[in-house]
């Protein structure tokens, strides 16, 4: 039997309903230790200092979010039409944390489900970008699992959708029968919440009067650099479980911004000043290492002894 890496642990119940601009669940439950963001933009609202923001770009998501308590029960409350697809896909992958990568841990952990149709257009072409990818190490990549809708109460899901595969012309291949087209409608997408941080410009970047800099993942960066792009999820809702609800909203906002000229000035200042200070504490370390060996040689290589 297969060892999940995070689906049978255990810890206390997260009751908060609210969100505000501090996660407070940071500090109360700690990060997982994969994740690498965080949040890139002041938190008065106020641009990035010494950076001109070329556009910016946002968008408000609905979708509903459970708890791996919530697998076996029957939905709107729970996940049971999906119980061992999803139990499979997320016992395969490092859980990639909630909100700013909040790890709940054990059957509090939490999963965000939607319909496909409300992922936006880039973000799903990404997700079958990578579900194509044939290479064997690449499916403990995927951070998104997109599953089919139950046709008929009662049927189980057993496995995620997998797009059928292309050549390098982008024409499909494999066999139609190995690869079932399901309609977008058909079908929902599941991930942990964290993972939206890794193509988070995606989100919001169709529409927008910068949506080639958006769509350009190489550009987006974990802190702001000159030609860089930056995004974070700005706001979030938690689901009222008191009365079963799962519903929530979550706000992705990002920018395009390039450093200033006052800028650039300030950061090459503060970059001289940084290496100025490291070699100055390299000199004291090295006087102190040959005024240390001096005094051994001094003693005829014995340690003196000042008791």
């Amino acid at each position: 039997m297969r060892t999940r890496s995070w689906l049978f642990l255990v810890s206390p119940l997260l009751c908060a309903t609210a969100h505000s601009a501090i996660n407070w669940d940071v500090y109360e439950y700690g990060v997982v230790d994969n994740f690498k963001w965080s949040r890139p933009f002041p938190d008065d609202g106020t641009d990035p200092g010494g950076f001109h923001v070329n556009c910016r770009a946002g968008g408000t998501f609905h979708a509903k979010m459970y708890k791996l308590i919530d697998l076996p029960h029957q939905p709107p409350s729970g996940l049971a039409p999906w119980h061992d697809a999803f139990e499979d896909f997320l016992g395969a992958r490092e859980y990639a944390g909630s909100w700013d990568g909040v790890d709940h841990k054990g059957q509090d952990r939490e999963i965000v489900v939607m319909d496909y149709v409300d992922v936006p257009i880039p973000v799903r072409n990404w997700i079958e970008e990578q579900q194509r990818d044939p290479s064997p190490t690449n499916d403990k990549k995927w951070l998104y699992g997109v599953f089919e809708k139950p046709k008929e109460a009662g049927d189980k899901i057993v496995r995620n959708v997998r797009p059928q595969p292309t050549n390098e012309a982008g024409e499909l291949m494999g066999n139609a029968e190995d690869y079932p087209t399901v309609p977008d409608k058909d079908k929902i997408v599941m991930f942990p919440a964290g993972a939206v941080y890794e193509i988070a410009p995606l989100w919001v970047a169709k529409g927008s009067k910068c949506e080639r800099e958006l769509n350009n993942l190489a550009k987006y960066k974990h802190e702001a650099v000159d030609h860089s792009v930056l995004a974070w999820v700005m706001d979030h809702t938690k689901p009222n479980r008191d009365i079963g609800q799962r519903g929530i909203t979550f706000r992705i906002e990002a920018m395009s911004v390039t450093e200033t000229e006052d800028g650039k000035k300030a950061r090459l200042m503060w970059e001289r000043l940084h290496r100025a200070v490291k070699r100055n504490e390299r000199r004291i370390k090295k006087e102190e290492r040959l005024k240390a060996k001096k005094e051994l040689e001094s003693n005829g290589g014995r340690i003196k002894d000042e008791l």
